[in-house]
């Protein structure tokens, strides 16, 4: 498994990091040039390479976790308190949302140096001003609900290489 997630990984050193985000508690970025593509009959601009995150992962500098997965369940720096109904669902209120639109400002032009992976679908890219993204399955799940990320050219529109609880599949 760890060559061929670094095989198809191997596709984004050299090209720049766009942009990243959520859905949910799906973490996803962009790496390469801005294309249009044809998406539900509208043309959008988006980045040739997708990766959607759905295990654990963190973004680091040198010793100090920038961003993680599970700021995606802690209040942003702003909340009071007051509310107890503190919903981490909606866009905005939550750490993640806080920090990752600082890392993504302050952060332009970044491009991917190299790829690594492991044996159980964990991988790490090294990024340009010594940032890094780690990214480690945390699930002993194995059935059709256990996707731990996937990784696409939405240019070319290819089969989704998609890594699992399973082992790797083409989607």
């Amino acid at each position: 498994m760890r060559e061929e997630i670094k095989a198809q990984l191997g596709k984004l050193v050299g090209l720049k990091f766009q942009y990243a985000g959520r859905a949910s508690n799906l973490f996803w970025l962009g790496f390469g040039d801005i294309v249009q593509i044809i998406r539900r009959g509208r043309t959008e601009e988006t980045a040739e390479y997708a990766l959607h995150i759905q295990c654990s992962w963190r973004i680091i500098l040198g010793n100090k976790i920038v961003v993680a997965s599970r700021d995606f369940y802690s209040p942003n720096s702003q909340w009071d308190g007051k509310n107890d109904n503190f919903d981490w669902d909606i866009q905005g209120n939550n750490r993640f949302d806080e920090r990752i639109k600082i890392f993504t400002e302050n952060n332009g032009q970044m491009k991917v140096l190299h790829i690594d992976s492991d044996e159980v679908g964990g991988f790490s890219i090294t990024l340009t001003r010594g940032y890094k993204l780690e990214v480690f399955p945390d699930s002993s799940e194995d059935d059709e609900q256990s996707e731990h990320w996937r990784f696409f050219n939405r240019k070319d529109n290819s089969p989704h290489f998609v890594v699992t609880g399973r082992g790797l599949e083409k989607d």
